[in-house]
């Protein structure tokens, strides 16, 4: 969450025109493979001004103070098309003014935040060449309290039309940042600082591709030394937001711990945690070996999720996960949006399982399940929403609790060994490279050793939601035991394996599915050796409902 800022740009381009037909470009037909990014910040003190509003309403702030940003970008990018491009879409800031000379044919106009490059001639399928921006202007958090620059303020960044810009721009990144003495900052690979004449000059080359980049700091922050098992984990905290210090490192290190035995060996050996202004709407941001994560969680006492240890390290183990997706393997296309968010989400869920259980796990994904229900019915399928459109309620609802539902429903359809199984093999056979869902989807059927393609329609292209009821219970007594009969009806719509518990005299539980259609009903016989007394449908909630008041019965 960027607002970006950019002034100049100069291009040179070498090797690129082609004869053929010029043609519109999607995001993956042009990728960055190195980016060399320079830039001087000039951070000033926060400042605003506020006014007070009538009848007891919050007062209206605006920010007045701005700093000031000057840089210099040089891309080395290539033409992935097997056709000939014309137009490259570039995220940057709206309200930089600009400057683009270039040695092919362009020309260069603005939307919004978006520049658009026309090249004609178009470039040819396989070219290679180089991007020099420069640019110059006022930017958002960029004081004396708090730094945060990245894409499209600190470097430029192609983006597709979907708003997407992790997958065309992993590629090899140096940065230098010149700063005035007197401010930490932190970014991600390996660092160098030199201090000469009131000025600070930072270096980091992180010595793999990235997705995305940033530059945090600020005046006031000291960076704390600690182990997270192999890696060397700085803390960059402010004095007296540092109370929770220790166990965030520690939960880092049970976070990095779980994600390599889950999926591959933790990417950076190298990570910086930062406490961050965020307040309540923000809790973290993940870039490759660098944690934001909200000053709240770091003092505690706040009176609410944050004081709790579970919900502390899901905001960890969330941003952490980040680290592999979208950073590592980026989600591209059709719900790009819940391959990053959906999979940090519950993946960081399964971190607390498997550090403090079974119950912190569900007491964590009710929060996601009731999350979901205050948008329900006003939302739309996963599939509809991308990084342009999934910015308000319902699509930050659906993208989160709803994206790691999926998730969870998957994990119940093929059980959690083959689910564990499909998600390290996903992240192996995909790393350092974009995926679209039907490449999880396709995945998640070859490790399942099942057809899931009706899962995927259903959760991801469709929008559904049942209601299971008992719409009809009944046992009688039969040699040996009884044997009790449940029809399950779903009310509304989607097909799911539903379960059905058969709870006995005594409390003991057997537990069958059954496959349960929309407006169709769904029969189940056991024989126990005792009375069945109570049914109910899905009893664990592993699948999401439109109302679970309805699931149980007494059994006549």
């Amino acid at each position: 969450m960027v607002i970006p800022a950019i002034l100049i740009l100069v291009l040179g381009v070498a090797g690129f025109p082609a004869p053929a037909p010029s043609q519109a470009t999607f995001f993956e037909d042009v990728v960055i493979r190195s980016m060399e990014i320079t830039a001087e910040l000039r951070p000033v003190p926060y400042r605003e001004v506020c006014e007070r509003q009538a009848f007891g309403a919050p007062p209206s702030c605006r920010i007045t103070s701005f700093g000031r940003l000057k840089g210099k970008t040089v891309a080395q990018v290539e033409v992935t098309s097997p056709t000939p491009v014309s137009i490259v879409r570039l995220f940057f800031a709206d309200d930089f003014s600009m400057k683009v000379t270039a040695s092919v044919p362009v020309t260069v106009r603005r939307e919004g935040f978006y520049i658009i490059l026309n090249f004609n001639p178009a470039l040819a399928p396989g070219a290679t060449g180089t991007l020099t921006f420069e640019y110059e202007g006022e930017t958002w958090d960029l004081w004396d309290e708090f730094i945060w620059v990245a894409v499209g303020d600190l470097y430029p960044g192609i983006a597709s039309p979907f708003g997407d810009f992790h997958t065309p721009n992993r590629s090899q990144m140096r940065i230098t940042v010149t700063i005035p003495s007197g401010y930490l900052l932190a970014s991600s690979g390996r660092l160098t600082r030199q201090e000469a004449g009131g000025m600070q000059t930072y270096q980091w080359a992180p010595g793999e591709p990235l997705a995305s980049i940033g530059v945090v700091g600020g005046k006031g922050y000291v960076s704390l030394a600690r182990k997270a098992g192999e890696i060397d984990l700085a803390m960059v905290v402010r004095p007296g937001y540092d109370r929770f210090a220790d166990q965030i490192a520690e939960f880092t290190k049970q976070s990095a711990d779980f994600l390599s035995r889950l999926l591959y060996a933790f990417p950076h050996n190298q990570l910086t945690v930062m406490s961050a202004p965020f307040d309540r709407g923000l809790l973290g941001i993940g870039y490759p070996g660098l944690l934001m994560i909200t000053d709240l969680a770091f003092i505690g006492g706040t009176g609410d999720l944050l004081d709790r240890d579970s919900f502390r390290l899901l905001v960890i183990a969330h941003e952490a996960t980040h680290t592999y997706f979208p950073h590592q393997t980026s989600g591209r296309g059709i719900a790009a949006v819940w391959m990053s968010e959906g999979f940090a989400e519950y993946l960081g869920l399964m971190a607390v399982e498997s550090v403090m259980g079974r119950a912190a796990f569900l007491r964590e994904l009710d929060l996601n399940r009731r999350w979901y229900a205050s948008v329900a019915g006003r939302d739309r399928a996963i599939g509809d929403y991308t990084v342009l459109n999934s910015g308000f309620a319902d699509g930050v609802a659906v993208r989160y609790a709803k994206g790691s539902f999926v998730l969870h429903m998957l994990r119940f359809v093929v059980g959690t060994e083959a689910f564990q199984k499909i998600l390290q093999t996903f992240a192996t056979r995909f790393r350092n490279q974009s995926a679209r869902v039907d490449d999880f989807a396709q995945v998640s059927s070859e490790v399942a050793g099942q057809d899931l393609s009706w899962f995927f329609r259903e959760w991801i292209y469709e929008l559904v939601l049942p209601d299971y009821v008992i719409a009809e219970a009944t046992s009688t007594p039969v040699e040996g035991g009884f044997r009790t009969t449940v029809k399950v009806r779903n009310l509304q719509t989607g097909v799911m394996p539903v379960e059905v518990l058969f709870e006995m005299e005594g409390g003991e539980r057997v537990l069958q599915r059954v496959e349960v259609r929309s407006g169709v009903e769904g029969t189940v016989t056991v024989t126990t050796p005792r009375p069945v007394r109570r049914v109910e449908a899905d009893p664990d909630k592993w699948i999401l409902q439109s109302n679970y008041a309805n699931d149980s019965a007494q059994v006549r």
